[in-house]
């Protein structure tokens, strides 16, 4: 579908204070790739930045090849679902999932096709005369869904999409992504500050800390191999334990630990610790 790139870009919304600043990141052509990080971190804004809706303040952005930094955002080939749904509460569900193809001039006949073929793929098919106000969390979100996929978009970007669903139905919404993802083969960017979901997700994380990329790696690498202690502290839970020793750290995983009375390999002395090679 398309590789997103993006090169040195920085993003001010005040003069002098940098959410973003100098950061250049590949994302991969069908992966599905999530960002992950704290609060105030600028996951949030690198999505924006794909969809055209917030810009960068300088640097480049770039999908499937093409610089679209000055293109507007219905011209990218994206489509983004949003935490809030975002659709239309006095249109039924078609209508909802039609707008875009009817401002596009989409001719009735292609939009009904694209309409019936997109909702059974998510389970919205006997739904289609509804109103919003009718239907649950996981059912809005579905029509949020769908009318991204009706777009036939490159790229899929998608804003803490679960974060207003009830446990349960956030743990059966994951798994519909994952075999949503599989059965598009698009890119997905997905946006979370739960660290479940990116684990759980992802092809790919890529882990920010305060406008900077922390580490980009997949689940399994950057939990068993975190490439500094943010990253150890902040992925896992428990997170990772930590000893400093000198000028380094020594750490390890909850589960890694054992508790006995009998020295478990080779040991080492250093003020006064007694720690695990």
């Amino acid at each position: 579908m398309a590789t997103i790139e993006f090169s040195n870009v920085s993003k001010s919304f005040t003069p002098g204070v940098h959410v973003i600043e100098d950061l250049s990141l590949t994302i991969e052509d069908s992966k599905f790739t999530v960002l992950v990080g704290p609060s105030g971190c600028g996951k949030t804004t690198l999505l924006r930045m794909i969809a055209g809706i917030g810009p960068q303040s300088s640097g480049s952005v770039y999908i499937d090849g093409a610089d679209v930094s000055g293109m507007a955002p219905g011209q990218r080939g994206v489509a983004m679902v949003f935490q809030n749904y975002a659709i239309y509460p006095t249109m039924s569900v078609r209508e909802n999932i039609e707008f875009g193809l009817k401002n596009n001039r989409v001719d009735k006949n292609r939009r009904q096709q694209l309409v019936q073929s997109i909702c059974a793929t998510v389970g919205l098919e006997d739904m289609l005369d509804r109103m919003p106000s009718t239907l649950s969390g996981g059912q809005r979100q579905r029509v949020a869904l769908a009318r991204a996929m009706v777009k036939e978009p490159k790229v899929f970007l998608m804003d803490e999409p679960l974060s207003n669903l009830d446990a349960k139905l956030r743990a059966q919404m994951r798994v519909e992504l994952i075999e949503l993802h599989k059965s598009l083969d698009a890119t997905f960017v997905y946006v979370t500050h739960d660290q479940i979901e990116a684990m759980s997700m992802a092809d790919e994380i890529v882990l920010l800390n305060q406008g900077k990329i922390a580490q980009k790696s997949s689940p399994e690498k950057i939990y068993n191999d975190p490439d500094n202690l943010f990253t150890a502290k902040f992925i896992g839970t428990p997170p990772m334990n930590s000893i400093a020793i000198g000028e380094n750290m020594f750490g390890f995983r909850p589960e890694h630990a054992q508790i006995t009375l009998e020295p478990l390999g080779s040991f080492f002395h250093e003020k006064g610790l007694i720690v695990t090679r």
